[in-house]
């Protein structure tokens, strides 16, 4: 015996009560879990608000700590003494005692010249290199900024261990940075966090410390540090926000699972705090509640849906009698008007509106047909045989034949063969059921332009029932594309020929495109540069110098300075301006989609500038100082006489019988005897001695720190030996002396001498030394106890 299969209602009534049913059923089954979801949702704005609040009070306490370590550091340059500052033993004695007892908070506080290179260190480590902080962004930027930083993190070149650098510049008595002090922290054992520890959110979370770029500098896993936290599959929630300046919390997954992750930034070094709270933890107490809830529901859920479905199948019975009602008009020709008539209820309003909507498609059409003749387009549908079955006013109007002329003919025949020639690519694709667009100049008017589209008409069996046409003339855009194009190709060509580089740089510091000058002085074609990086443009530290102004640029704040390039074998000096790309996000908020950077030449100017100060200061004849540099290193010497009670010495010398050579040999050979006469007392002075020309044959030579008479007077005679020697002249050797006259002023608490009792003092000398039968030198201790002449 066969057996009957099951057999499902096919009927509406059915359908919707066993719909309701099941939709009520899974409502119940839900509501109980999506109120546990709610209670979840606000849980985790508490939990996210607390973590914010925790993270900003660590955060200030960072800021706190990172900035007493800049104090220290500032406190520390600021205590180096001014004979360490001038002498490089005596500062790495200094050093090596103040830093002996630093501990492990700053390690390594070295002391690097403006060029870079290692002057001085508290802990001497020895090198196969000199060592250098040239390059480097700490030490370039504190440069550049005149003020301590907090560096982001780097490795060692010598060690490769992972550090952050604390610096502080040292200044000289005129404001000039001599040296800058750099200590590191090393981050495998500095433990930033440790001193937070407490704040880590639960059991299984943790915190973690960021550079901006990503950089981690303190976390749990100590093999991640200097290994940016973005990088490889799972990334940290919200990473890439906070790197972009997102402060807060949030809810993401990553390879270890959900979790709420909170991110502040340091006010002091822009680094990111962070702290990773597991969900598991955090709503351990709500999934035992959810297990409850979802038993509970699950019984009302199935007591609400059989209700519902018997409610339903009752309340639709009225609807099973419309249905009779419709069929008996669409299959056995009964009048409309039993539909409109059948019930005063719902479902006769219901039967009402079906008359009405018959009523109403006539009208709608005629309605459609008014649209598609006014609309500024051409409108046709063709079926497969390629002939018109519709066709709007505007096709009408560009065929230019009576309305409807076109249906039933053919595409070849209403266009011609020219026009159906160069559509018929187009037709094809349509029939093979692919979109079709071209933009064609009409036959008849060569300056008008078309935008043709063609569009199949699929049915719902797959098949290609014919295509839709839609044509617009396009003739103004088209207009206007060609003046736009000729107004950017004439700002490009004036862009290429001005002497100055112009380009913009987004916001991963690429470029967007370059002018022509680009090759000129760096040798770089503009068709390469758009998406190079600006370190490949300019060279790592070119780049390195930049960025802190590219930053400011990016934050809103324009920016011009001044930087070296070499490129091509030449030598350059470039002014560079930054100009944020400012764009309005919304009707507010604005950001820097990039910056827009110009940089003129200023080589020549600032090659003039030191020919004027080389000539405002410096001898034209024998290249040594004049009066005028003179005089600002007197004063300079007598203020550090008194401040450090030492002895200046200052030597007054001229050229014995300096008018007869004159007389006798020209002032050609003279000029040769004055040039001589300072080389010869420049090589025999000490290294910070500075000799001067005042005028004519007459010399002076600051002597700084002598130790008594007897130093001045070895001084002098060396002077007075080294000049004895013959000169050689274009009048052959000539027989030349000096008589030297030198002048000691001590360092007192009283009031300084004048400079022009110093040169008194100092001439009053020399009128001795002359007195006494000239080519010798004469030693006075201030303004009145003369010493013995040189037996010279």
């Amino acid at each position: 015996m066969m057996r009957r299969p099951i057999s499902f209602p096919t009927t509406l009534r059915s359908r919707l009560a066993g719909a309701v049913g099941v939709l009520v059923l899974g409502a119940t089954l839900l509501a109980g879990p999506l109120a546990v979801d709610v209670a979840e949702h606000d849980l985790r704005a508490v939990l996210g608000g607390q973590q914010y609040a925790m993270l900003s009070g660590a955060a200030a306490f960072f800021d706190d700590l990172l900035e007493a370590r800049l104090r220290r550091m500032a406190a520390l340059a600021a205590a180096i003494p001014a004979d360490a500052r001038a002498d490089p033993r005596r500062l790495q004695a200094w050093l090596a005692e103040r830093t002996a007892d630093a501990g492990d908070d700053v390690v390594n506080i070295a002391a690097f010249a403006r060029n870079g290179e290692l002057v001085a260190a508290g802990a001497l480590t020895p090198s196969a290199q000199p060592l250098t902080a040239h390059g480097r962004a700490y030490f370039e930027e504190t440069l550049l900024r005149g003020r301590g930083i907090i560096s982001d993190p780097f490795q060692s070149r010598l060690s490769g261990a992972k550090m952050v650098a604390v610096t502080a510049p040292v200044f000289d008595d005129h404001g000039e940075i001599v040296y800058v002090l750099a200590g590191r922290i090393d981050l495998q054992h500095a433990r930033f966090l440790r001193q937070i520890d407490a704040l880590r959110p639960g059991s299984t979370g943790y915190l973690f410390l960021l550079s901006a770029d990503g950089v981690p500098i303190d976390s749990p896993s100590r093999t991640r540090t200097m290994e940016r936290f973005d990088e490889g599959p799972g990334a940290q929630p919200g990473l890439e926000r906070a790197l972009h300046g997102f402060e807060g919390w949030l809810y993401g997954r990553d390879h270890e699972g959900p979790a709420i992750v909170t991110y502040r930034r340091l006010a002091t070094t822009g680094w990111i705090l962070g702290a990773r709270y597991p969900e598991a933890e955090a709503f351990a107490p709500l999934a035992r509640v959810r297990r409850t809830v979802l038993v509970v529901a699950g019984i009302l859920a199935l007591v609400a849906g059989l209700l519902s479905w018997w409610i339903v199948r009752r309340g639709l019975q009225p609807l099973d009698a419309l249905r009779r009602n419709v069929a008996a008009v669409r299959h056995e020709g009964a009048d409309i008007d039993v539909l409109a008539l059948a019930r005063h209820d719902e479902v006769g309003e219901l039967g009402r509106a079906f008359h009405d909507l018959v009523l109403a498609r006539e009208r709608a059409a005629a309605q459609m047909r008014a649209i598609a003749d006014n609309v500024p387009a051409v409108i046709a549908h063709v079926d497969r045989n390629e002939r018109f079955e519709f066709t709007n006013a505007g096709f009408d109007r560009m065929i230019g034949t009576p309305p409807g002329w076109a249906l039933g003919r053919t595409v070849r025949e209403v266009l011609g063969e020219a026009g159906y020639t160069r559509l018929e690519p187009q037709i094809r694709a349509a029939l093979r059921g692919e979109r079709g667009h071209v933009e064609d100049v009409r036959s008849d008017d060569a300056k008008r332009h078309q935008m043709i589209d063609t569009i199949p008409d699929i049915d719902q069996d797959g098949r290609v029932a014919g295509f839709y046409v839609l044509a617009m003339d396009i003739s103004e855009r088209k207009e206007a594309e060609l003046a736009q194009a000729a107004s950017e190709q004439r700002l490009r060509l004036i862009a290429d020929n001005l002497p100055v580089l112009i380009c913009y740089i987004d916001r991963n510091h690429r470029m967007g495109f370059g002018n022509a000058t680009f090759q000129a002085w760096l040798g770089l074609e503009p068709v390469r540069l758009p998406g190079m990086h600006l370190a490949e443009v300019l060279g790592k530290p070119a780049y390195d110098a930049a960025r802190p102004r590219l930053r400011q640029a990016f934050e809103g704040v324009g920016a011009t300075f001044e930087m070296p390039l070499q490129a091509l074998g030449r030598h350059r000096i470039l002014e560079w301006t930054f100009v944020p790309d400012v764009q309005a996000q919304g009707r507010v908020a604005v950001a820097v989609a990039g910056v827009y950077a110009l940089a003129h030449d200023m080589t020549r100017v600032k090659e003039a500038e030191s020919r004027l100060v080389q000539m405002a200061r410096f001898d034209s004849l024998t290249g040594i100082a004049n009066r005028r540099l003179f005089g600002e290193m007197l004063g300079q010497a007598l203020e550090r006489v008194r401040r450090q009670r030492q002895v200046l010495g200052l030597a007054y010398l001229d050229v014995d019988h300096f008018k007869a050579i004159n007389d006798t040999w020209g002032h050609g050979v003279g000029d040769e005897v004055l040039k001589e006469f300072a080389q010869r007392l420049t090589g025999c002075v000490r290294v910070t001695d500075t000799p001067a020309r005042l005028a004519g044959d007459e010399f002076v030579v600051l002597l700084e720190d002598v130790k008594g008479v007897e130093e001045a007077e070895r001084i002098g005679a060396k002077i007075v030996d080294a000049i004895r020697r013959p000169f050689a002249t274009g009048a052959g050797e000539l027989a030349v002396t000096a008589s030297v006259g030198i002048a000691l002023v001590h360092g007192t608490d009283g009031p300084l001498p004048s400079q022009d009792q110093v040169l008194g003092w100092a001439d009053t000398a020399l009128y001795a030394a002359k007195h006494d039968g000239r080519n010798r030198c004469v030693v006075r201790v201030g303004e009145d106890v003369p010493a013995a002449a040189s037996p010279h």
